[in-house]
């Protein structure tokens, strides 16, 4: 009848928020993973533990009882962590964060801002590459934590979701397939079907690039055969081209705020939103829940979705 920490966190959150819509927004997973976890649970205890209603989901006596004890645990856990973390805090010196080059600038600055008044005598340094280099760095125990765009999470890390990153493509506002893009409800930026654009060129990255790989996908999933592919490392160059009217670009939700064009260019979700890739921040297995690392996470989910 042992639950997990995890578990107890699933329940808690339902209980806290009324709902397992919100609960599985403040717990970053889908509706369907948290009901499935849910009803392994109602099977591990034998006993219901939620009733739904119309508007929100309460307690039933036997659930009470449970929320009762999962809440208690929990915050025990924290306190043990909490004290842990005074008696080992002289041992942390550095958190070493990997980033993609396009994030650092925008990320790093205020991070170090923020976590310095938390634990002044704590550095934190970080250096920039592509996915792949970054993920070899992690799995050497050179870096501590890395923020990356994951399609899955890789089983070797604790894997904290950040946001969902939506896969944008970049064209002048004038083109004449704005026309044809749809406002869709939880959507950032228009939809547009990346089979209106078959009559031009569009900039890929190389293939060592996590950006390619959501290229690729693109292609695989619509059928589309663009009329040429050109291949340019920086995603910075690709944007610059498209507002001189020259192809097609793309680009991740998050790195907008990173491009400074002279002429303006539109923005629209592109692909199959079901698959979707999460901003994530990976760590070596545990480390996620170090006191210091946590509080490092933290903020930097902050600043991600405060941009």
């Amino acid at each position: 009848m042992n639950l997990s920490f995890r578990q107890m966190e699933y329940i808690c959150a339902i209980a806290d928020t009324g709902s397992y819509c919100a609960a599985a927004k403040k717990l970053y997973v889908t509706q369907p993973t948290l009901s499935i976890a849910v009803k392994n649970i109602e099977k591990i205890l034998g006993t219901p533990l939620f009733i739904r209603k119309k508007s929100d989901v309460i307690p039933t006596a036997e659930g009470a009882i449970v929320l009762a004890y999962a809440h208690k645990i929990l915050q025990l856990q924290k306190e043990m962590e909490r004290k842990l973390y005074h008696q080992q805090e002289a041992h942390i010196k550095k958190i070493r964060i990997g980033i993609y080059s396009i994030l650092n600038t925008l990320i790093i600055p205020p991070l170090l801002v923020r976590f310095k008044k938390k634990h002044p005598d704590i550095e934190i340094s970080s250096i920039h590459g592509h996915y792949q280099a970054l993920d070899n760095s992690l799995s050497k125990n050179n870096l501590d934590l890395i923020v990356c765009v994951q399609d899955q999470d890789n089983p070797l890390f604790d894997c904290i979701h950040l946001k969902r990153e939506h896969f944008l493509l970049a064209i002048p506002p004038e083109h004449a397939a704005c026309k044809k893009a749809i406002v869709m409800e939880n959507l950032p930026y228009p939809y547009l079907d990346i089979r209106e654009l078959d009559q031009d060129p569009i900039f890929f990255q190389y293939p060592h690039q996590q950006i390619r790989w959501q290229e690729n996908k693109l292609l695989e999933i619509s059928g589309f055969h663009p009329k040429e592919i050109k291949e340019v490392e920086s995603i910075q160059l690709a944007i610059q081209l498209a507002s001189e009217k020259l192809g097609v670009a793309f680009t991740m939700e998050s790195y907008i705020k990173s491009f400074h064009t002279q002429k303006p260019l539109a923005y629209y979700v592109t692909g199959d939103q079901k698959q979707t890739p999460w901003l994530t921040i990976c760590t070596a297995r545990g480390l996620s829940r170090d006191p210091v690392v946590q509080d490092c996470i933290e903020i930097l989910r902050e600043l991600v979705n405060e941009r």
